[in-house]
C-alpha cells in the first residue's frame, strides 16, 4: 500500500486571484460613486491609485506563485492566471491613459476659435483666453476644427444644437437664447468624461454672418492638464450628429465652406490678338476707281498699283 500525500496549494496564488476580484468591483465603485457626486475628483483620484496598487499586487503575487509551484509543485496555476487576468483588467485604465500621453497632445482645452473663444466658465474659474503654444498645439493636431458657418438663422440652428446637445447628454447650465432673427445666442453645457465621468465644460456661441450664421464650440477639460484627445473628439462627435439632425431637417447640413477671396489690383485686360510673325500680311493688289485714283494721286496718298506682267 503507497502512501500518498495530500497536494499542496499554493495560498499565493489564491491571495492573488481574491486580491484581484476585489480590485474591479472597488474600482466600478469609486467610478460610480464619483459620477453621484458622493465625492470629488480628488478623492476619486486616491481610490484609482488604491485599486491600480491591487491590481499590480494581484499580478506580482500570481507571479511569485507560479514560480514556487515550478520549483516545489502543487496547485494552484488556476488561481494564479485568474489573479493575473483581474489584475490586467484593473491596469487596464492605467495602461491605456499612459499611451494616450504619447498618442495626443499636452492639451486641455480646445475651441474651434482660438484667438476669440467662447466665454467658458467652470466653477470659480473664468478662463477666455487660450496660450499661444497651445494654440500653435492645436493647429498641428487637429487642423480640422474651425468655425463653422451654416446658411440658417440663429435661432433655428441653436435649436438644432440645443438637441443635439441633449441627445448627447450634456447638461445646459446657461442659456442665452435668440430674441431676434439676428441676435447671437450662446450655450455653456457640462460634459461627462466617458468611463471615468470627470465633469468638463462645453460652450456653444452661434452669431449672425454674412452667409448666415457662425458656430464656435470650446470643449475644456476641469481637472487635469491632458485630456487625452478628449475634447478635440467631443467636438467632433458634436458636429457630426449636428450634421445628422440638420440633413434630417432640412434635407441637406446647409453648411458653408469659407470662401477664397481672389483680389485683383488691376483690371484685366481684353484678350489681345496676336499675329505670328512667321505668316506674312496678305499681299493682294489694289485696285480702284480711275476717279479716286487720280484724286489720291494729287493729294499724294495713292496706292502703288502693281504691275501685271503683259500678256
Amino acid at each position: 500500500m503507497t502512501l500518498q500525500l495530500p497536494s499542496k496549494h499554493s495560498r499565493t496564488a489564491l491571495r492573488s486571484r481574491r486580491i484581484g476580484a476585489i480590485a474591479i468591483p472597488f474600482l466600478i465603485i469609486s467610478v460610480a460613486g464619483h459620477y453621484f457626486e458622493l465625492f470629488n475628483t480628488e478623492v476619486l483620484l486616491v481610490l484609482f491609485v488604491i485599486g491600480f496598487f491591487m491590481g499590480a499586487a494581484a499580478i506580482a503575487l500570481a507571479a511569485m506563485a507560479v514560480v514556487d509551484l515550478w520549483n516545489n509543485g502543487g496547485k494552484g496555476f488556476g488561481n494564479s492566471f485568474l489573479g493575473t487576468f483581474y489584475g490586467a483588467i484593473v491596469l487596464a485604465p492605467l495602461f491605456i491613459a499612459t499611451l494616450g500621453l504619447y498618442l495626443f497632445p499636452p492639451l486641455n482645452d480646445v475651441s474651434t476659435d482660438m484667438d476669440e473663444p467662447p466665454a467658458l466658465i467652470a466653477g470659480d474659474r473664468i478662463d477666455d483666453e487660450i496660450g499661444q503654444d497651445k494654440q500653435l498645439m492645436q493647429k498641428a493636431s487637429y487642423p480640422d476644427i474651425v468655425p463653422r458657418r451654416f446658411r440658417l438663422p440663429p435661432p433655428e440652428l441653436h435649436n438644432a444644437v440645443s438637441s443635439v446637445a441633449s441627445s448627447m447628454g450634456w447638461k445646459v447650465i446657461y442659456e442665452l437664447p435668440a430674441g431676434f432673427p439676428d441676435e447671437p445666442t450662446y450655450l455653456l453645457m457640462e460634459a461627462r468624461m466617458p468611463y471615468f465621468s470627470l465633469k468638463d465644460d462645453v460652450a456653444i456661441r452661434i452669431q449672425p454672418d454674412r452667409v448666415g450664421t457662425l458656430l464656435d464650440i470650446r470643449s475644456a477639460s476641469r481637472f487635469g492638464s491632458h485630456d487625452f484627445g478628449t475634447n478635440a473628439r467631443r467636438i467632433r462627435g458634436f458636429l457630426a450628429s449636428l450634421d445628422k439632425v440638420l440633413l434630417q431637417n432640412y434635407g441637406i447640413t446647409a453648411r458653408v465652406e469659407e470662401p477664397e477671396l481672389v483680389l485683383q489690383d488691376e483690371a484685366e485686360e481684353p484678350p489681345r490678338i496676336k499675329v505670328s510673325e512667321s505668316v506674312p500680311l496678305l499681299e493682294v493688289p489694289l485696285e480702284l476707281p480711275p476717279s479716286i485714283a487720280s484724286m489720291l494721286k494729287e493729294r499724294g496718298t495713292a496706292p502703288i498699283p502693281s504691275q501685271k506682267p503683259a500678256q
